[in-house]
Parts: structure tokens; sequence; C-alpha cells
């Protein structure tokens, strides 16, 4: 029982003087990162200062002041559900076009196509409202990529929901060759609002090899 006891004060001690360097160093680590975002803080407060005019990069969060009203913050709070909800007509619709394309040269049946078009097109016309609530109404942005970013997501949701109400009426519209190049265009056109999107969250460089 001793000799127990013994052999757990050992290994306790020899953990305890292993972990210890190893603990310095995470120490050591936080506080240095915690020293060069001081640093960099320092300097883009000294930026600002020296030319206050000066715009803060894409991808960086600026001071926003939360409205006051419940029901200014209610809408700011629904706004801000805009990043995940463009995930239902990004997956939606290539799946349509891939598996539309497949089923036309197989000969297939189209009907579980026809629910996701569908669906897809309240996706985007949902993802494009909460763009709004989460930009702001305005015809107009002081930032080009918002700009362009925010007409594309509201042509693709008028698209989307055009789309939609063809499949919906019309379920032999689905297996046609409009239809396919339809959703080919809606795919690429995604592509290209989902860079824009990830440009105003990370920066214009967010894709640089």
């Amino acid at each position: 029982m001793v000799l127990n006891l013994r052999l757990v004060i050992a290994l306790f001690c020899l953990a305890t003087t292993w972990a210890a360097p190893a603990t310095a160093h995470e120490r050591h680590n936080e506080n240095k990162a915690a020293a060069q975002s001081a640093e960099r803080g320092a300097g883009a407060i000294s930026d600002h200062a020296t030319n206050p005019s000066a715009a803060p990069a894409h991808g960086m969060e600026t001071d926003e002041r939360l409205p006051t009203t419940f029901g200014g913050r209610l809408l700011g709070f629904v706004g801000r559900m805009h990043p995940f909800a463009v995930h239902f007509p990004i997956a939606l619709f290539p799946i349509s076009w891939i598996a539309l394309v497949f089923a036309r040269r197989r000969g297939d049946r189209v009907d579980l196509i026809r629910a996701f078009i569908v669906v897809a097109g309240i996706g985007a016309l949902g993802a494009a409202a909460l763009g709004w609530l989460n930009a702001g109404f305005q015809l107009t942005d002081r930032d080009p990529i918002q700009f362009v970013h925010r007409w594309i997501g509201t042509g693709l949701a008028v698209i989307g929901v055009a789309l939609a109400l063809w499949a919906w009426r019309r379920a032999e519209a689905v297996s046609s060759r409009a239809m396919t190049w339809a959703l080919g265009g809606v795919t690429i056109a995604l592509l290209v609002q989902g860079w824009l999107g990830a440009a105003l969250t990370h920066g214009v460089e967010h894709m640089r090899f």
C-alpha cells in the first residue's frame, strides 16, 4: 500500500514537471498574441488619427449603433440571418441543375427535381428579403461590391421565383431544355454572388492563391 502511494506521488510529480514547460509555453504564446493584437489595434487607431476619412477594408468590422427600439432590434436580428439563409438556394439550384442534366439523358422522372426547384425559389426569395433587411433599404450603396451583391441577389430572387412558379404550374416544363439552361445560368450567377458575399466579409483577396 505504501509502495503504491509512493508510486502515485512520483508519477504526479513527474507529470507536473513535464506539464510546467508546456504551460509556460502556452502562456508565452497567449501573451505574445495579445501583444500583437494590441499593436495592431494601436496601429489602426494611429492610421485613423492621421487619415480620419479612410474607409475600413472589406471584411473588417465597424462599430455600428444598434437601434434603440424593439422593432428596430428585431428587424436587425432577423436580417443577420441572411448569411445562413443563402445556403438553401446555393445548394438547391445547382443540385436541381445537375440532377436534371442526368435525368434528361437517362429519361428518368423529374418529380423530385420539380420539388427542389420550387423550394429553391422560395429560399432565394427569403434570402434576398433578409439581405435587404441586413444591408438596409436603399437603392444605391457607397461600396461597389455591396451594390453589385445587392442587385445580383435581387435578380436571382426574381428569377428563382419565376422558375419555381413555372415548375409548379407546368410539370412538363421541368424536363425541358429551357429549364436546364435557366438552372445552369442561375448556378453560374450564384458562384459570382457567393464570391461577392465572401468579399464583403473576408476581403476581396479571400481566394488569393
